[in-house]
């Protein structure tokens, strides 16, 4: 498996906090798949470029790349930035190939149960409503269909009403929370879906929802995010495997 090589390409952050916090989760990704050269980069920030990643790869022996984005869905990062920067690393390097997988949350299932378990335990009979915020994009409507099909995966699993709502496209989480109806709701249990607890996205989306709930008088609280789960390393793992195999025996 020498010449196999793995390229994870994160966000990004301008906290060196959340930067380092990817590094540790990426150490520990090298233990959970140890047979490959593996290089950790970032599309933002001052840290190693996907080119210089590439590059290391290369030299390390590497001649066939996959490419893992530690992204949560297509957006512009995945259909346009990784892809870009690919080709323009293949004018130059084209003994190496390249395979993109794709982002996270639609690989497999595997953050399913990660967000089973942010949702509290009901209260005997009480109406629990769990609602995701995602980050979204009304450039990419795929993304819906995405989060809708989560989240029916999720209510099936839990026996619970779910809602979905975004941080940015048409209609905003806040904008659906607001024209809600909660008379029915004894809690209201907030799930930011994010990869980074400490984001500042997830850090607004706490204050907004927040200072909005409280207006509207609601029973209401915000879980945690993925927050690099150790068990996201184990879907990342997984598709990596079925991909490499793949290859070697179609």
């Amino acid at each position: 498996m020498a010449k196999t090589g793995i390229l994870f390409v994160a966000h990004g952050s301008r906290s060196q906090e959340n930067n380092q916090a990817m590094k540790k989760f990426f150490q520990e990704m090298t233990i959970e798949i140890p047979c490959f050269k593996q290089q950790l980069t970032f599309l933002e920030g001052n840290e190693k470029t996907l080119a210089e990643g590439v590059l290391d790869l290369k030299e390390a022996g590497s001649k066939q790349i996959f490419v893992v984005p530690l992204l949560l869905f297509t957006g512009t990062h995945v259909s346009q930035d990784i892809p870009s920067a690919i080709k323009a690393i293949k004018q130059a390097e084209t003994d190496l190939t390249f395979q993109i997988l794709p982002p996270l949350a639609e690989a497999n299932d595997e953050l399913l149960p990660i967000l089973e378990s942010r949702i509290p335990c009901s209260r005997g009979r009480e109406k629990m409503l769990i609602f995701l915020v995602v980050h979204g994009s009304a450039k990419y409507p795929d993304i819906f269909t995405r989060v809708y099909e989560l989240t029916e995966k999720l209510a099936q699993k839990t026996d619970k009403s779910v809602e979905f709502g975004f941080l940015h496209g048409t209609e905003t989480y806040l904008e659906k929370l607001a024209r809600m109806d909660f008379k029915a709701v004894d809690r209201l249990v907030i799930c930011p879906f994010f990869l980074m607890e400490d984001s500042f996205l997830v850090g607004k989306i706490r204050r907004e929802a927040s200072e909005m709930l409280d207006l509207m008088d609601v029973n209401y609280e915000i879980t945690k995010s993925l927050a690099l789960d150790p068990r996201i390393r184990k879907g990342i793992g997984l598709e990596i495997r079925k991909e490499i195999e793949n290859e070697l025996f179609g």
